[in-house]
């Protein structure tokens, strides 16, 4: 999944989260670079660094991209529930349950196919 940050060439912050994003081509060796930026201030910043850990799949980032389901931001929390489903992790299940909580309808539904996809591979 790639998030969708689409904006004007001119906005402020633009190629920040560009730079974040394309740190998805270096794989593992990005991962402890995209963990820091979790926590950055600009939501763009923390979706591309949700999304690239995704991509990546590395098990450094399980436990962060777990804390990033409590996010303020529901497309931070759609891109981790997503990150944590591809990584395809079993210890997820629980977090992602939680997750079809989530006040926003479609964090909740993408939880579910999460779930519903991490049981799949659990049960094979």
């Amino acid at each position: 999944m790639n998030a969708n940050l689409e904006e004007p060439e001119d906005t402020p912050g633009t190629e920040r989260w560009r730079s974040i994003s394309d740190l998805r081509k270096l794989g593992p060796s990005a991962v402890e670079y995209l963990i820091i930026n979790l926590w950055d201030s600009d939501r763009k910043v923390r979706l591309a660094a949700v999304d690239a850990l995704g991509e990546i799949g590395d098990n450094r980032a399980y436990e962060h991209l777990v804390r990033m389901l409590s996010d303020p931001d529901h497309d931070v929390r759609f891109a981790s529930v997503v990150a944590l489903g591809n990584m395809g992790d079993v210890r997820a299940i629980g977090p992602l349950c939680e997750a079809c909580q989530d006040e926003n309808g479609f964090v909740r539904t993408i939880a579910l196919e999460m779930v519903d996809k991490l049981k799949a591979r659990q049960s094979t």
